[in-house]
């Protein structure tokens, strides 16, 4: 972990908003890890309730009307503070963009491996825009059974989309926290995870053409 001096009194320490000796407001590189800005451990995991007490806990002591009689390089350091803060919050605060955000850690990218179907998504993906061109292509007279088929479908996607959710929820807490642990487990929970958030983002876009087409 990189470590920063104070601006203030000087001290040299690990990153956080405010220096832990003179309680100044410090300024975050606006690469800084988000588990650092929130002052959470760094584990995919999080606690809504932690993350939640911490990340409101913060806004109140950096918002921009707390240093608005202070000095223009304070106010402008408390307006970046705040715009990280947010960042941070809104990536880790949903288990989706925080497994996308993990993997991130890890120097890996989804969409490396998400230019294809996911191999126990491809003969659903097929069906389902077989679906989707048979409606486009109805007749008056046929469309009414088709739009129904669809309709389960579009029932159907939901609760796929529920359980990969659950899914990812219940690995993203299962992961290795020790040392030893990670090295042998952690290649294989990051497949896991890349195969998982895949997934959900082919199911998103088939549940968002199916309500278009039924909307239509």
């Amino acid at each position: 972990m990189t470590h920063l001096r104070c601006r203030s009194c000087g001290e040299v320490q690990p990153p956080a908003f405010f220096c832990r000796s003179c309680d100044a407001l410090q300024l975050l590189p606006q690469d800084a890890d988000y588990f650092t800005v929130l002052g959470l451990p760094p584990h995919p995991g999080v606690d809504p309730k932690a993350l939640d007490e911490r990340y409101y806990a913060l806004s109140r002591r950096l918002h921009p009307d707390r240093f608005s009689t202070r000095p223009a390089e304070e106010q402008r350091a408390s307006l970046q503070a705040t715009a990280l803060l947010n960042a941070a919050y809104r990536t880790l605060r949903e288990p989706e963009s925080r497994g996308r955000y993990w993997l991130a850690r890890a120097g890996e990218v989804l969409g490396r491996d998400n230019n294809r179907v996911p191999p126990r998504l491809a003969a659903y993906v097929f069906d389902v825009q077989e679906k989707l061109s048979e409606l486009k292509d109805a007749t008056n007279g046929t469309s009414a059974g088709l739009r129904a088929d669809l309709a389960e479908t579009h029932r159907d996607l939901a609760e796929r989309l529920a359980r990969d959710r659950s899914a990812l929820t219940e690995l993203l807490h299962a992961w290795p926290g020790d040392d030893a642990e990670r090295d042998e487990r952690s290649a294989a929970k990051l497949r896991e995870l890349k195969t998982l958030l895949s997934e959900l983002s082919y199911l998103k876009t088939l549940d968002r053409d199916v309500s278009a087409a039924l909307e239509a």
